[in-house]
């Protein structure tokens, strides 16, 4: 009985085990959330470009500037611990190839510099 026992306990450990994320996979559904997501913002003028937070806000007063002149918003998520750095990274690249295509480079110049991606 005892055998029995401790056969069915491993055969639960190891599927426990198996309900890892596989990392590529999960990398790859970021990749498409994020251009789904940029698409889907562009297409309602809702674009957003997301910041590195802390305890005091990151958005100045010239980038309320920036954000009138690009039609982008900011997205500070402040002194909030996130797991999506990747995601935002990837959403935030869409966000940049497009400005680059519509604006050129000098949009740059004047971009918050704690935009996730930027560095």
């Amino acid at each position: 009985m005892k055998k029995y026992i401790y056969i069915i306990v491993l055969l639960i450990s190891s599927l426990a085990f198996g309900q890892n994320q596989n990392e590529v996979g999960c990398t790859k559904y970021l990749a498409m959330s994020a251009k789904t997501n940029f698409e889907n913002d562009l297409k309602n003028n809702t674009i957003t470009i997301y910041l590195r937070g802390g305890i005091v806000s990151v958005i100045k007063k010239e980038d309320l500037v920036f954000q009138k002149k690009y039609g982008i918003n900011y997205h500070d998520s402040g002194c909030v611990a996130t797991k999506d750095f990747d995601y935002y990274r990837m959403y935030n690249h869409h966000v940049f190839a497009y400005l680059s295509g519509k604006f050129g480079k000098d949009w740059k110049k004047e971009l918050n510099t704690n935009a996730y991606g930027i560095k």
